[in-house]
């Protein structure tokens, strides 16, 4: 049973996490851009590793040069009759000087429903470390995703021990006028063990989290 309330949980993690890190950098003031991103974690079919392909969409506004708010839905969680959405903001708090990163903190809102008894919500903090380079055309980040379970008990009563949810992550945007590219790497929830029978996620850590790869496209505009 243990094994089993703890594989649910960080599948409910990994279907969630199901794209890049959003709007690392703020946008311009009154720029406007829609993202798609596809990808997930590694897992093991046919003897062929690949990612899992989940598709998420976005749309990004700024407020002004350091604050972009956004919105976003888990295009493959719809289609299966479950709503995963996201609503946040990406606050730049520091500028890059030299080899010092700028720093960006993104608060988020988790929403997942697919009835009236299953209903989810989850805070969550991104922290990033990102660095411009060669004029300003690519972007390189470091950061971890913070998520925070505020239910005091599991299915069946069981009480709830993993309450924070780390994943560490870097990417490298490709920056142009009208359109940005990114690839990111994950390591999701590599503070829960787990055991699967039925899907075999990859990790670098072993039966530890799972190693997740995304590509994002973003419009400007």
């Amino acid at each position: 049973m243990k094994k089993t309330l703890t594989l649910y949980l960080i599948c409910l993690v990994v279907m969630s996490s199901c794209a890049p890190s959003r709007f690392v950098k703020p946008l311009q003031k009154n720029q406007q851009a829609v993202n798609v991103a596809l990808g997930g974690p590694l897992f093991e079919y046919s003897d062929v590793v690949i990612p899992m392909p989940f598709l998420s969409a976005s749309y990004g506004y700024g407020f002004d040069s350091t604050l972009t708010g956004f919105a976003a839905l888990n295009v493959s969680a719809a289609l299966f009759g479950n709503l995963q959405m996201e609503i946040g903001a990406t606050k730049q708090v520091l500028k890059q000087s030299g080899y010092v990163p700028a720093i960006s903190i993104t608060p988020v809102a988790n929403l997942i429903y697919k009835n009236k008894d299953a209903k989810k919500f989850y805070p969550q903090l991104d922290l990033n470390a990102f660095w411009e380079f060669n004029q300003n055309r690519n972007l390189f980040y470091a950061g971890v995703s913070n998520w925070f379970e505020l239910a005091g008990k599991k299915a069946h009563e069981q009480e709830q021990t993993n309450h924070w949810l780390i994943s560490p992550h870097i990417g490298q945007t490709f920056i142009r006028k009208r359109w940005d590219f990114t690839i990111e790497a994950k390591i999701i929830a590599p503070n829960i063990s787990y055991e699967s029978n039925v899907v075999d996620y990859k990790s670098p850590l072993g039966k530890r989290g799972a190693f997740g790869i995304y590509f994002g496209y973003t419009r400007k505009f």
